[in-house]
């Protein structure tokens, strides 16, 4: 892939006059669908796709900015990528994949060695599809080679390909495809034969349809759709609109209202407590009794071994362990636990 193409992340978003006329393909029901892009980009394709259809569409995108300007379009969006994310399988009736065109795991062309990112997109994703729903698939032409045309004609019918319309074509060589997912995998010798040959046939291009030629199914509930990456941000939103936080800050401790004195003394145990969570960590005292104190809790772990006849039997026995050090002014460091 050029330079500017990885400094975009393989990122080359699907044209909105190529998104209208797939748009025209596709036959949505009263019911609701669920629509995917594992690479929705700022969401604009997949919006003009459905273009106002009674549809809850998803998008996954790597790029920050990228992800913030697709909740504008989209109905859900994560910010990670699709191998970091976690959804119901067989939820979505419509999977609008145009992946980014690189290398997975390498700058090397060695596809010996290396999966490419189209065929891995496909391969992760197909999963959240449900039987009978609809693939778009878009790919340079010459993408299609021999692993991914076993892939589609194994878990794919119904297929239809063509071009990007002249003046879009010529800019990457893309093409559409379009598939319906098997209720089972079966192997199709001869629409595997014809996907292979596609790299080297002259496609039609994308026409605008008067009748869609695949009708959408509805979906099922999409029960789960995360990233099992931990986002600081969407973190803190959750927890500000959980039930759980409003009852802390209503019956709990507030730092609103400041901290006063517990009813009854500490005692050293309450101290050590304090100590070794991290509450007094800092500056300690006044004048020469002025120091740093620092406190944390450590596992440890010991084995024990015990003889049951002439059989040696091992425990690892773990516990935690209470450290606190102190830093004094004339830099000696010691261990009080």
């Amino acid at each position: 892939m050029r330079p500017e193409g990885r400094i975009k992340m393989g990122y080359y978003p699907t044209p909105l006059s190529v998104a209208e006329r797939v748009g025209t393909f596709l036959s949505f029901p009263a019911e609701n669908v669920n629509i995917l892009d594992p690479c929705c980009g700022e969401g604009g394709a997949l919006g003009n796709v459905v273009n106002g259809a009674n549809t809850t569409t998803y998008g996954i995108e790597l790029d920050d900015y990228r992800a913030k300007q697709a909740t504008d379009t989209l109905d859900h969006v994560l910010h990670c990528g699709y191998e970091d994310i976690r959804m119901s399988n067989n939820s979505i009736s419509c999977l609008f994949l145009n992946p980014p065109y690189d290398w997975q795991n390498s700058s090397l062309l060695d596809e010996s060695r290396h999966e490419r990112t189209e065929k891995a997109f496909l391969r992760g994703t197909v999963r959240y599809l449900l039987p009978e729903g609809v693939l778009v698939y878009i790919i340079p032409q010459a993408r299609l080679t021999e692993d991914v045309a076993k892939i589609l004609s194994y878990r794919f019918g119904d297929f239809n390909t063509y071009r990007f319309q002249d003046g879009e074509y010529e800019k990457f060589k893309q093409i559409v495809l379009f598939g319906r997912k098997k209720p089972r995998n079966s192997l199709d010798d001869d629409s595997f034969g014809k996907l292979f040959a596609i790299p080297y046939t002259g496609l039609p291009e994308i026409p605008y349809l008067d009748e869609p030629m695949y009708e959408v199914p509805a979906s099922p509930e999409v029960r789960l759709f995360r990233s099992t990456l931990i986002d600081e941000a969407e973190l803190e939103k959750e927890l500000m609109s959980s039930a759980l936080w409003r009852k802390i800050n209503r019956d709990g401790h507030n730092s609103k209202d400041g901290v006063g004195r517990p009813p009854l003394p500490l005692h050293t145990g309450h101290l050590g407590l304090l100590l070794a969570s991290g509450c007094l960590d800092g500056k300690v005292g006044e004048g020469e009794d002025r120091h740093i104190v620092r406190g944390k809790v450590e596992k440890v772990s010991h084995i024990e071994q015990e003889y049951q006849g002439d059989v040696l039997l091992e425990r690892e026995i773990e516990r935690y362990r209470v450290s606190i050090k102190v830093l004094t002014q004339d830099g000696q460091i010691k261990n009080l636990m």
